[in-house]
C-alpha cells in the first residue's frame, strides 16, 4: 500500500465532512446502510460546496453524458410504436431529395431532421427516446450529423433504428460534405487521436519455404502487438488486418493457390515486424503472393470503419448468478483474432424487425487459471460474460443462445493503452455489476503477464446482493494467492438480517478516499472504472474532485 493511500486513509472522514454531503455518517461507518452519493442526480454529478464551474464541467465527462428515460420510453418501446404507428417521418413516405439548405429548415426541438449516411430523417419522434438525451441529438440538428454519429457509435445500425423515420436522402452533391466543425465537447482519448497517422504507413513483402507463405509487415510502431493482427482466409481472399495506433491497415489478396486453415502459430512478432504464415495446401512453389484486392495497403483511420460482423459458434452456455451466463464462442473457420486487453466486440441480432447491437468485454476462461482455453490464447475463440436485464433488448436473446447456434460479433473495438499498467504505481479497479467484466483480463494480466510488477492492485466491487457478485469464489482464490491483489466487495440491497460484514451503500467520496492513492512524485495511481453510466460518471467526478487527473484515469463505457 502506497504512503498515498494511507495519508488518505487517516484524513478520509475529515474531507468527506467538508464536502458536506449526506454520507459523511456512512464514512464514519462504512458497515451501515447508506454511504450513497445523495448529491448524484442522473442528470450529472452535482457536489454541494463547488462552484458553478466545477458542477458544469463534472457533468460532462468525456462526451459519455447519458438522461435517464422517462418509463415507457425503452429501446423496446421504439421497436413497439414503430411497429404500431408504421410511418414516422411525418411526410406520409413521399420521400425526395433534400438539399442542406432543406435539412437547414428542420433545427428546433419540436422539429428536427438530420442526414445520416446519406439519408434525412425526422428525429422529432426519436427525441425522447435517445438515451444521450435531447441535447446531444440538437448538436446536428439541420444538419449532417454523420461524423458525429460516427465518432460516438459508427457500429450501431442506423438504419434500421430510425427506418420508420425517413424522410429522404440528401442529394447526391450535398452528401460529399459533412460537418467536420461537430465534434464532441470534450473527446475522449479515442475521439482525440489525430486523423492524418503518427505512425506511418506500414510496407509488407513476402517469402516462402515448401509449406508456407509468409507475409511479412514492417509495423515502424514499437508498441505493435500480436492482439492487433487478425487474420482470415477465404477461398478467394485473404485479409489481414493491423490495427496501429488508432489506425488499420490491410493486405489484401488473392492467393495464388489453395491455403489451409489459419495455422495455431500464425502470427509472430519481432522488433519492427510482423510475420503471418499461411499453410499451403499443397507443397508447391508460387511464382507471386497473387492479385491485390480492393483495400490492399489501405491505411485508414479506424472510427472510419464499418464493423465487419462474422458467425461465431456458441460451443457452452453457463449459468455463473441467477441472472449472469459465460458464453463460449468458437471463431468461424479461417479466422483468427485475439481481442487486445480492455478492448470489447459488438454483438448484434434482429429482435423484432430491428437490428439491436451491444458492447461486451472478452473475458478470461477463469480468474484463476486465464490461459487454460488454448484456442482463445491462438484467437479461435472467445468467451463473453453477459448478464440479462429484465426488460432488456438483447441480453435475453444472448444469455439463452444454445451450443451450436451462432451469434454475429464484429471485430474489436477500444482505447485502452497498455503502456498505463506498466508505468503505474497502484492500480485502482472500481466496477458496478457486469462491469466487473471490463476488469478480469487487467487484473489476470497485471498478476500473470507482468513478472517484474509489485503494484497493489485493488478491485473496489459494487453489488446490490452477495448473489450478484460475479465469480465471487474464484476473486477469493487470487486474493488469497497473491499478495498483491485484494478485492473490496460493497452492497447496496443486501437483507439486514443476512450474514454480510462487508461495506453496505452506493458509491461515495469515503469510498475513493480509503482506496484510491493520491497522485504524488512516488505516487501514480491508475483508476479504472465500469458500470452503468451514473456510477461512472459519479465515481470520474469523485476521484477528479480529491486530486486525480485524466491521466489517472480510464472509463471503460458500457453501450
Amino acid at each position: 500500500m502506497g504512503a498515498g493511500l494511507r495519508r488518505r486513509k487517516a484524513n478520509s472522514i475529515e474531507r468527506v465532512s467538508k464536502l458536506g454531503c449526506a454520507e459523511s455518517k456512512a464514512a464514519a461507518n462504512p458497515n451501515r446502510a447508506g454511504g450513497c452519493l445523495n448529491c448524484c442526480t442522473m442528470s450529472g454529478l452535482k457536489v454541494p460546496g463547488t462552484d458553478r464551474n466545477m458542477r458544469e464541467s463534472t457533468s460532462e465527462l468525456s462526451g459519455r453524458k447519458k438522461v435517464t428515460l422517462a418509463p415507457g420510453h425503452s429501446l423496446m418501446d421504439w421497436i413497439r410504436l414503430g411497429r404500431t404507428k408504421g410511418d414516422l417521418s411525418g411526410v406520409h413516405e413521399k420521400r425526395r431529395d433534400l438539399s442542406l439548405a432543406d435539412l437547414a429548415l428542420h433545427n428546433t426541438p419540436t422539429d428536427i431532421w438530420m442526414a445520416l449516411r446519406g439519408k434525412v430523417y425526422n428525429i422529432t419522434p426519436y427525441m425522447d427516446y435517445h438515451p444521450g438525451g435531447a441535447d446531444e441529438l440538437m448538436r446536428a440538428a439541420g444538419k449532417d450529423g454523420t461524423a458525429l454519429f460516427d465518432e460516438i457509435h459508427n457500429w450501431v445500425n442506423v438504419e434500421s433504428m430510425l427506418e420508420k423515420c425517413l424522410v429522404g436522402y440528401l442529394s447526391h452533391q450535398e452528401s460529399r460534405t459533412t460537418l467536420k466543425e461537430v465534434k464532441p465537447r470534450k473527446p475522449s482519448l479515442a475521439n482525440s487521436i489525430q486523423s492524418v497517422p503518427i505512425i506511418p504507413s506500414p510496407t509488407y513483402d513476402w517469402y516462402q519455404t515448401t509449406s508456407d507463405v509468409v507475409v511479412v509487415i514492417y509495423t515502424k510502431w514499437a508498441e505493435m502487438r500480436r492482439e492487433f493482427v487478425t487474420v482470415e482466409i477465404l477461398p478467394q481472399e485473404v485479409i489481414i488486418q493491423m490495427f496501429v495506433h488508432g489506425f488499420t491497415y490491410f493486405v489484401h489478396f488473392k492467393p495464388s493457390y489453395a491455403l489451409d486453415e489459419v495455422p495455431k502459430d500464425a502470427v509472430t512478432m519481432s522488433k519492427d515486424k510482423v510475420e503471418v504464415k499461411l499453410k499451403k495446401v499443397v507443397d508447391q512453389h508460387w511464382p507471386c503472393l497473387g492479385p491485390t484486392l480492393d483495400n490492399d495497403e489501405v491505411y485508414v483511420r479506424t472510427k472510419n470503419l464499418a464493423p465487419k460482423y462474422r458467425k461465431w459458434t456458441v460451443t457452452k452456455n453457463s449459468r455463473v448468478t441467477h441472472n449472469t451466463v459465460l458464453l463460449r464462442l468458437q471463431a468461424p473457420k479461417g479466422f483468427t483474432m485475439v481481442a487486445p486487453l480492455g478492448y470489447h466486440i459488438h454483438v448484434i441480432h434482429n429482435i423484432s424487425g430491428m437490428q439491436i447491437g451491444r458492447s461486451y468485454t472478452v473475458m478470461p476462461p477463469s480468474m484463476v487459471d486465464p490461459k487454460s482455453d488454448s484456442e482463445q490464447e491462438e484467437g479461435r475463440a472467445i468467451h463473453l460474460m453477459i448478464k440479462s436485464y429484465p426488460g432488456g433488448t438483447l441480453s435475453p436473446w444472448v444469455t439463452s443462445v444454445k451450443v451450436g447456434e451462432e451469434v454475429m460479433i464484429s471485430n474489436f473495438d477500444g482505447n485502452f493503452e497498455l503502456k498505463r499498467l506498466h508505468r503505474t504505481t497502484d492500480l485502482i479497479m472500481f466496477a458496478a455489476g457486469s462491469g466487473f467484466t471490463s476488469m478480469a483480463c487487467l487484473i489476470t494480466y497485471a498478476l500473470n503477464d507482468m513478472p517484474n510488477a509489485t503494484f497493489p492492485i485493488k478491485l473496489v466491487f459494487y453489488n446490490k446482493t452477495q448473489g450478484d457478485i460475479l465469480w465471487r469464489d474464484q476473486l477469493d482464490k487470487l486474493s488469497s494467492r497473491h499478495s498483491r491483489f485484494s478485492v473490496e466487495h460493497i452492497l447496496s440491497q443486501e437483507p439486514s438480517n443476512s450474514f454480510w460484514n462487508g461495506l453496505r451503500g452506493r458509491v461515495s467520496s469515503s469510498h475513493i478516499a480509503d482506496f484510491v492513492p493520491i497522485p504524488s512524485k512516488d505516487c501514480y495511481p491508475l483508476l479504472c472504472i465500469c458500470g452503468p453510466w451514473a456510477y461512472n460518471d459519479a465515481v470520474e467526478s469523485l476521484a477528479k474532485l480529491q486530486g486525480l487527473q485524466d491521466e489517472h484515469i480510464h472509463v471503460f463505457s458500457q453501450l
